[in-house]
């Protein structure tokens, strides 16, 4: 081989290594990005010593979690989150389930534009991620997440764990509406039940929220607030596809959103009517429903 050839040769040879090595680095920022930061996770947790420590609960995230009485004041717990790129993510958080916690809890999530905050009922959804919202937020390693011992309620305030994942549109997950329909009719026949969320009683935006937490998606338990939720798109009233929502309310309710159910594109839909029914078909449009909007999470297929 001569020296131009051995040039090349081993030109080639680094390029190729170095393709490797790209290809096997992972991409900052890749659409599956997660990060779960734990109390417990070292540098990443901050709060002070109102803050105690417990193990009690077999529903936490991890080996503990930490609790504190509510004050006049911030006092927060905060979590620091490492964002690859400014993009929008999902901000999740968790605590053990218990009735006697706090039902007025201050969450701040810090985004692109300031602080975030909200009310979290703390009373429920205990034991699993519970989703705070859709945020833009900027690149970095920072403190993100606060939660605070301001609370004009009762009861121990906790701060257990957070995640924030990239927000990805549902549409790229694969399902379509007839997945929808297939999940909601193994609930005909559920009784009704306010603010239920469960095969022992459901409400209407209960079923919906577990409908599609069951493909995948997190929606919050409030018909009002799944309308305005980032996720999915609003999209005419007059598109009444299987598999989209539809928002509501029915006569003597209005107006504005106090009911949501799901279509099926031959002019139904599936939901929780009221007490004393259970999840069952109705006409829609009908005369004792107003439609105040529809909305597309996956698409009709």
């Amino acid at each position: 081989m001569d020296r131009r050839s051995r040039v090349l040769s081993a030109a080639l040879s680094m390029a190729a290594a170095l393709l490797l090595c790209l290809w096997l680095v992972p991409v900052a920022g890749a659409a599956s990005y997660t990060q779960v930061v734990d109390n417990a996770t070292k540098g990443r947790f901050s709060a002070s010593r109102a803050w105690g420590y417990s193990h009690w609960s077999d529903q936490k995230y991890g080996r503990n979690y930490r609790f504190a009485k509510p004050a006049g004041k911030q006092d927060p717990a905060s979590f620091k989150v490492r964002v690859p790129r400014t993009a929008r993510y999902v901000v999740y958080a968790r605590w053990p389930a218990d009735q006697g916690y706090n039902g007025r809890v201050r969450v701040g999530v810090r985004t692109t534009s300031g602080w975030r905050w909200m009310h979290v009922d703390q009373r429920r959804n205990g034991g699993r991620w519970v989703r705070l919202g859709v945020f833009r937020l900027g690149a970095g390693d920072r403190w993100r997440v606060k939660i605070t011992r301001q609370s004009s309620s009762r009861g121990y305030i906790i701060a257990d764990a957070v995640k924030v994942v990239r927000h990805v549109r549902s549409r790229q997950s694969g399902y379509t509406g007839a997945d929808v329909l297939r999940v909601a009719r193994s609930w005909l026949g559920v009784p009704y039940r306010y603010g239920g969320a469960s095969r022992n009683g459901v409400d209407c935006s209960g079923l919906t929220m577990r409908v599609f937490g069951q493909l995948g998606v997190s929606l919050p338990h409030n018909a009002a607030q799944q309308y305005d939720s980032p996720v999915g798109r609003k999209v005419p009233r007059t598109d009444l596809r299987r598999g989209y929502l539809v928002f509501g309310y029915a006569s003597g309710y209005g107006p504005g959103i106090t009911h949501v159910g799901i279509l099926t594109g031959d002019g139904r839909m599936i939901h929780a009517p009221e007490p004393g029914t259970v999840v069952r078909y109705d006409r829609i449009p009908a005369g004792w429903y107003h439609i105040v909007g529809v909305k597309e999470i996956f698409p009709a297929g």
